[in-house]
Protein backbone atom coordinates (compact mmCIF):
# COMPACT_ATOMS: atom_id res chain seq x y z
CA UNK A 1 0.00 0.00 0.00
CA UNK A 2 2.97 2.18 0.73
CA UNK A 3 4.33 2.04 -2.78
CA UNK A 4 0.67 2.58 -4.11
CA UNK A 5 0.33 5.96 -2.13
CA UNK A 6 3.94 7.17 -3.50
CA UNK A 7 3.29 5.83 -6.91
CA UNK A 8 0.18 8.02 -7.23
CA UNK A 9 1.59 10.81 -5.35
CA UNK A 10 4.73 10.90 -7.57
CA UNK A 11 2.16 10.68 -10.89
CA UNK A 12 0.18 13.54 -9.52
CA UNK A 13 3.25 15.96 -8.69
CA UNK A 14 4.23 15.00 -12.60
CA UNK A 15 0.82 16.08 -13.99
CA UNK A 16 0.60 19.28 -11.76
CA UNK A 17 3.81 20.51 -13.91
CA UNK A 18 4.12 22.24 -17.04
CA UNK A 19 6.60 21.87 -20.03
CA UNK A 20 8.27 24.67 -20.81
CA UNK A 21 11.62 25.58 -22.43
CA UNK A 22 14.53 23.48 -20.57
CA UNK A 23 11.84 21.17 -18.30
CA UNK A 24 8.97 21.12 -16.12
CA UNK A 25 7.94 24.30 -14.03
CA UNK A 26 5.03 24.57 -11.30
CA UNK A 27 1.71 25.27 -12.54
CA UNK A 28 0.95 29.02 -11.36
CA UNK A 29 -2.17 28.65 -9.15
CA UNK A 30 -3.83 32.27 -7.96
CA UNK A 31 -3.92 33.32 -4.20
CA UNK A 32 -7.10 32.07 -2.89
CA UNK A 33 -8.47 35.55 -1.90
CA UNK A 34 -8.46 36.07 -5.91
CA UNK A 35 -10.13 33.29 -6.72
CA UNK A 36 -12.61 33.86 -3.72
CA UNK A 37 -13.00 37.16 -2.79
CA UNK A 38 -13.84 37.54 0.60
CA UNK A 39 -17.57 38.96 1.34
CA UNK A 40 -17.09 41.29 4.10
CA UNK A 41 -17.99 44.37 2.17
CA UNK A 42 -21.28 42.82 1.09
CA UNK A 43 -22.38 41.86 4.40
CA UNK A 44 -20.93 44.98 6.00
CA UNK A 45 -23.03 47.20 3.63
CA UNK A 46 -26.11 45.03 4.30
CA UNK A 47 -25.43 45.40 8.14
CA UNK A 48 -25.38 49.38 7.64
CA UNK A 49 -28.70 49.23 5.32
CA UNK A 50 -30.56 47.45 7.77
CA UNK A 51 -28.97 49.84 11.02
CA UNK A 52 -30.13 53.17 8.88
CA UNK A 53 -33.86 51.42 7.79
CA UNK A 54 -34.14 50.49 11.34
CA UNK A 55 -33.32 53.73 12.56
CA UNK A 56 -35.45 55.60 10.47
CA UNK A 57 -38.47 53.13 11.18
CA UNK A 58 -37.60 54.16 15.19
CA UNK A 59 -37.97 57.94 14.42
CA UNK A 60 -41.28 57.36 12.49
CA UNK A 61 -42.82 55.10 15.17
CA UNK A 62 -41.71 58.12 18.05
CA UNK A 63 -43.02 60.43 15.68
CA UNK A 64 -46.44 58.84 15.18
CA UNK A 65 -46.76 57.59 18.86
CA UNK A 66 -45.63 61.24 19.65
CA UNK A 67 -48.38 62.69 17.80
CA UNK A 68 -50.91 60.18 18.71
CA UNK A 69 -50.28 61.19 22.34
CA UNK A 70 -50.53 65.32 21.92
CA UNK A 71 -53.90 66.21 22.96
CA UNK A 72 -55.34 68.75 19.99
Amino acid sequence: MHGTFKQQRNRTDENSKVPVEGGYEDTFLPPRKTVHPTEKDKWLRIFYRTLLWMFVLLVAGLVVWGWRKVPL
